[in-house]
């Protein structure tokens, strides 16, 4: 009896590494598919800058509406101009908003931004940190969601749409609780890379904005002094 017991015991815990083996590997196919689906990742590799131009239009009332350019650049730099009143900065560990250092949350939700910008190659770089949650529909499409925990405490989860390898959601939480959520749609393809032209942002559940994307370009370095913070002036 003693015997069987031992046996049934090591059986056990062999078919749970076989399914913890099976998962692991499953995760890597879905992400291996969703890299194809963006470009491949040699082509992925190569992405240096992006500047992203189009309109956002703010369904909360303190928004800012009008003409947005974004400007990403690897390793963790983020320029975001809103009209003509509002930039957001982030170069590695600083942040600034309207040349005024900022920490906290409003730091963490602009390192969030940079990496969802970046989150098909964030994703296949990090296959071994990625954990499956569970699948979600949205808009009648079955999305399975895998969930990447950076360094500094804080996550961004993607849905991950199987038959297209296409990202159709993305969730962000900072270490003060807040949630952002971002629906793309649009999808099309710029030198070779896919991008989504269209986005709808929540905060907590409640819808923030739109933003429309009408040109995307890929440079092969940042505008000097792009992410360096420019005085405040004074009244």
């Amino acid at each position: 009896m003693l015997a069987e017991m031992k046996f049934l015991l090591t059986l056990s815990v062999c078919a749970a590494c076989v399914v913890t083996v099976v998962a692991a590997d499953d995760i890597g196919t879905l992400v291996e598919k969703m890299g194809e689906a963006y470009g491949g990742r040699a082509v992925l590799e190569k992405l240096s800058t992006v500047r992203e131009s189009g309109t956002v239009q703010t369904a909360i009332r303190m928004g800012n509406s009008g003409p947005v350019v974004r400007l990403f650049a690897r390793p963790m730099k983020l320029r975001v101009e809103v009209g003509t009143n509002e930039v957001r900065l982030v170069d590695g560990p600083k942040g600034w908003r309207n040349g005024k250092e900022v920490t906290g949350m409003q730091y963490e939700a602009m390192v969030l931004q940079a990496v969802r910008l970046d989150l098909p190659w964030q994703l296949l770089t990090h296959t071994d940190k990625l954990v499956e949650k569970d699948a979600r529909e949205l808009g009648g499409k079955h999305l399975r969601v895998v969930e990447l925990p950076l360094d500094s405490g804080i996550s961004v989860s993607a849905g991950i749409e199987p038959n297209t390898g296409r990202i159709l959601w993305s969730s962000s939480d900072s270490t003060a609780g807040m949630n952002f959520e971002t629906h793309y749609d649009d999808f099309r393809k710029t030198d070779g890379l896919l991008f989504a032209f269209k986005e709808v942002n929540f905060a907590n559940g409640t819808k923030t904005a739109d933003t429309t994307l009408n040109k995307i370009e890929l440079l092969k370095a940042p505008p000097e002094g792009a992410f360096e913070p420019q005085p405040q002036k004074t009244p």
